[in-house]
């Protein structure tokens, strides 16, 4: 007993955090998840969440997983569906299937693949059939079949059999509770299952559940018999009116939220919430947002919401929300007015005036009753109003006196938008229309009730918001006109004089325009901020004090005072509230509304404070109820994953799949930093991210920044993948953050990776570049030396035979002549080669002279060419142009040419041939023109090729004479 009492405390100290106060009025707000959306089986066995917020459900295909926005299934291996899941302290998920138990590992690209433990079994031991149940246990875990039971720890598997069958286990603190067939109640002692004390009483009852209920004592559900306490030493049914309920809709399932509400689940009639009074907080069903009535899980998530594994689909309820949707009855409408009046709450709608009596008090006492369409008043309601005790309601139709649930018009003029009054006349009340003014009046006559008097003449604008100020005119404000003020004659009906303000009354603009009062004092909102009236001027000046404590955001429509000071206020799409202060400043309040962005209806936004905990928005599915002592963690922290990231081309592939808390613990090198390198030709590369926020996912937007790529992080926005393409080379870091609808920022996740540069301009490319260029220069430096060397050996034979020759011609010389007769001969022969070279130097400029005419004539025959049609013509020209190549080329003049060199320069042609046999007719006129003394441009005509033809034709003729680059060919030319 005392152990059992230890635990016990355990259980509950375990479930503080989980603390969460459940609303009565109205229900949660559900989220459906159809089995066409997560694309698995239809019923879902189990769900468990893993630190990173993901939540897993045991479904029919398998394992589900889901981040706030995408599915994954995660296959069993023998196709078995998914029964049971657990967490351990690591974050790991255990699954439990048909013969089938293990759990889920990433692998290295981030991936969650199942991981068998039945290898651990003998094989004797691996028919089991459905693992129901999984349990975190004494460090190690318990997998739960009717047939046996596994305790798994450091890789080793024992197990538990039993003569009985098993049913349903159940953990509570370190105990852990099994029902056995045909025994009862029992307790894990050590290798042994051994009945607890009086756990013969559920020998033929089904136990479903055991939840805790106080320091001693167990709530123990069962199917089909009710529910009952248990403390360790006696069982006692408990509250009989809920068992029998639960008798008839058979319970399956249950769980506790916090200390003091249970979830029970049921096959025939969806969820309760029960208190530990026994009063049913909520029952949620098909009727009012289940998919199905048939719950087969319940799982409180770390935010304290509930999610429901159905038998067709899965649902999530906000049940930790202030939020709640209102009322339970469906389809009253689209919410304009609403007001709790003696007793009976009121709800204006497009299709009428619903009422029924309303204890707000009260937990269960609204849980059956429905509203009521009030009699008379079917049809489009704008306004509810009490003027002087009678509850007054604006309508499509004109205007109703509402009396419980009867309305009787007293006012058939059409659209009762807004009523005033004014305790200064307690018997006038005016009332503004489609068409203008209208007078009510009350007195003696009429019973003290309010009845139409007349149309006010003078005035016939649609008349919606209005205010009666203390000097008895009217501000009035149009919505697309602009601002009107209206003067009424002491009986009120008749509108005097009607003055309009606009633009060039100190507006930006006469639309939009809407008057309130504030601390007495009267204001106008417009889209361009607050004015307000002055009366010296005639004229509308900004209101500095409200325009700057909005600030420049979007602009406030709508500004509605309680009593108490506070003010709420309807901005762009958006309500808030200003909490007044003792020192008369206002306490901004948006968080707790922010999942209600954009469901408000335009120019009719509404609030009713009915008190300190009940505060009703209208809006485009009904209304909404909001409960302002129930607190809620606005602020804290939460995480963004990348879930995906693929690559880019004809066939995509993901390279990540992001399981990880983060992206960091991927090991893709050695340095366990999770780089990847991709090829060039993957350089498109494309990423999905997500926030596992699950009550408002649509309202949470995401930045993201490729450092390496952009300069700026992108802007906010609600997409769930960017792309990137074309990539150039280089490392990068992909980063993204997220903001819930609360402005609260994310921890950022990254990936980082690097694209590497195409094969011709890798490094090993550049190593190949580098080892060729050494090899080209070592091969041309061998062969520089070869040659070098050759041409020195050929230089020196040369010399030495050009020396004897010399030797002996100048002995020859010596022997012949003497001194004055050879002086003379060499006078005249120097003579003679003078005019012989004045008269080639001028022959050969002629050559140069008719071969660049030549040239030139060829070129533009080359263009005539192209622009003669005649055939006649183009042949004439042809053959032009041949008669020209060929004169050209002609060989004539280099003969002639040739004849003259030899005469003045000694034969030195046929002596060159002789030497040089080598040489071709090239290269002899080559030589020719060298000796001459005729520089390379004056040579490339002369044969006709280019300048760069004429050096290497020297090059050449260096090699063929084989002389060294110190020795000067002309030089060597002259010297032959």
């Amino acid at each position: 007993m005392k152990r059992l009492s230890i635990v016990f405390l355990l259980i509950l100290l375990f479930n503080l955090h989980a603390f969460s106060s459940v609303k009565n009025n109205g229900i949660p707000f559900i989220k459906n998840f159809s089995k066409s959306l997560y694309n698995g089986g239809t019923q879902n066995w189990d769900i468990v969440q893993t630190p990173n917020d993901f939540i897993y459900f045991a479904n029919n295909e398998g394992v589900l997983e889901f981040d706030g926005t995408a599915w994954r299934v995660i296959p069993m291996p023998n196709h078995s569906g998914g029964r049971s899941l657990a967490v351990d302290t690591t974050g790991q998920v255990f699954v439990g299937a048909y013969n089938e138990f293990g759990y889920l590992k990433a692998n290295d690209q981030g991936k969650l693949i199942y991981h068998s433990l039945v290898d651990l079994l003998p094989k004797t031991d691996r028919e089991f059939e459905e693992i129901w149940q999984i349990f975190p246990y004494k460090k190690g875990m318990i997998f739960h079949s009717f047939q046996k039971i596994f305790y798994y720890r450091d890789g080793e598997i024992s197990q538990i059999k039993d003569e009985n069958e098993f049913h349903f286990s159940f953990l509570l603190g370190d105990q852990f509770f099994v029902k056995e067939q045909k025994k009862g109640l029992c307790l894990l002692e050590g290798r042994s299952v051994d009945l607890v004390k009086g756990g013969a009483f559920f020998r033929d009852k089904e136990i479903v559940n055991m939840l805790p209920f106080s320091n001693d004592s167990f709530l123990i559900l069962t199917a089909l018999n009710g529910l009952y306490l248990y403390d360790g030493n006696k069982i006692s049914p408990w509250n009989e009116k809920l068992s029998r309920l639960f008798k008839k809709d058979e319970v399956f399932t249950g769980l506790a939220i916090g200390d003091s509400k249970f979830a029970i689940g049921t096959v025939r009639n969806g969820v309760y919430i029960i208190n530990k009074q026994g009063q049913i907080i909520q029952n949620i069903n098909t009727k009012n947002g289940l998919q199905n009535n048939t719950v087969l899980s319940l799982f409180l998530d770390h935010k304290d919401n509930l999610w429901i594994g159905l038998d067709n689909g899965i649902d999530y309820l906000g049940i930790s929300s202030p939020l709640s949707v209102f009322p339970q009855d469906k389809d009253l409408g689209a919410g304009y007015a609403s007001i709790y009046y003696k007793g009976f709450l009121y709800l204006g709608t497009n299709m009428g005036l619903f009422t029924r009596e309303y204890d707000f008090s009260q937990t269960t006492a609204n849980r059956d009753r429905k509203f009521e369409l009030v009699k008379n008043t079917s049809g489009q309601v704008w306004r509810l109003q009490v003027v002087d005790d009678e509850l007054i309601c604006g309508h499509k139709k004109g205007t109703f006196i509402i009396d419980k649930k009867v309305g009787t018009l007293i006012s058939d003029v059409p659209g009762g938008w807004n009523y005033l009054y004014k305790k200064e006349y307690p018997n006038v009340m005016i009332g503004g229309t489609y068409t203008g003014l209208v007078l009510f009046e009350k007195t003696k006559q009429t019973n003290n009730r309010w009845k139409f008097v007349k149309k006010i003449g003078g005035f016939k604008e649609s008349s919606r918001e209005m205010i009666w100020n203390d000097d008895g005119s009217i501000w009035m404000c149009h919505d697309y006109q602009g601002v009107y003020r209206l003067f009424l004659n002491d009986k009120f009906d008749e509108c005097i004089k009607s003055q309009f303000y606009g633009k060039e009354a100190g507006f930006q603009s006469n639309f939009g325009v809407d008057v309130h009062k504030i601390r007495g004092e009267t204001v106008f909102s417009s889209s361009f901020g607050f004015y307000k009236y002055e009366s010296e001027s005639d004229r509308f000046e900004p209101h500095q004090y409200l325009n700057n404590l909005f600030g420049s955001e979007e602009p406030v429509s709508k500004l509605l005072e309680q009593d108490n000071g506070d003010v709420w206020f309807f901005q762009g799409e958006n309500i808030g509230l200003l909490k007044s202060q003792v020192d008369n400043s206002y306490v901004m309040i948006k968080k707790p509304f922010a999942q209600l962005k954009s469901s408000f209806i335009g120019v009719s936004e509404n609030v009713t404070v009915i008190d300190k905990e009940n505060v009703l928005f209208g809006n485009e599915d009904g209304f909404v109820h909001y409960n302002p002592k129930t607190s809620k963690k606005y602020n804290e922290p939460f995480h963004v994953f990348i879930r995906e990231v693929h690559l880019g081309g004809s066939q995509d592939s993901t390279i990540y799949y992001g399981t990880y808390s983060n992206s960091k613990e991927i090991q893709f090198d050695s340095e366990s930093e999770n780089k990847i390198e991709l090829p060039f030709k993957n350089n498109a590369v494309s990423f999905r991210y997500a926030a596992p926020q699950f009550s408002n996912p649509e309202l949470i937007h995401y930045q993201c920044q490729l450092i390496g790529f952009d300069e700026n992080p992108s802007d906010w926005t609600n997409t769930l993948q960017k792309s990137y393409t074309n990539l150039p080379e280089g490392m990068y870091v992909f980063e993204v953050s997220a903001q819930n609808q609360y402005g609260v920022n994310s921890f950022k996740d990254t990936f980082n990776f690097t694209i590497l540069p195409p094969w011709y301009r890798s490094h090993m490319a550049y190593l190949v570049y580098f080892l060729f260029g050494v090899f080209c220069i070592y091969v041309i430096n061998l062969i520089v030396r070869y040659r070098v060397r050759l041409m020195q050996n050929q230089l020196k034979k040369k010399q030495k035979e050009e020396l004897k020759l010399k030797e002996q011609k100048f002995r020859e010389e010596a022997l012949i002549s003497e001194k004055e007769i050879v002086q003379l001969r060499n006078d005249k022969l120097r003579s003679e080669v003078e005019f012989k070279n004045r008269e080639l130097a001028g022959s050969t400029m002629n050559i140069i002279h008719k071969n660049e005419v030549l040239s030139y004539s060829v070129g533009e025959l080359k263009k005539a060419l192209k622009k003669i049609k005649d055939p006649i013509a183009l042949v004439q020209v042809r053959q032009l142009m041949k008669t020209v190549d060929a004169e050209f080329n002609s060989d004539q003049d280099w003969e002639q040419f040739e004849v003259h060199f030899d005469q003045v320069h000694e034969d030195f042609l046929k002596r060159l041939r002789l030497s040089y046999p080598q040489l071709t007719p090239k290269d002899l006129r080559i030589c020719a023109y060298l000796r001459m003394n005729l520089s390379t441009k004056e040579i490339a005509p002369l044969m006709n090729i280019s300048v760069r033809g004429v050096e290497i034709s020297r090059y050449r003729l260096r090699k063929k004479f084989d002389i060294t680059r110190e020795e000067n060919l002309i030089d060597f030319i002259l010297n032959i």
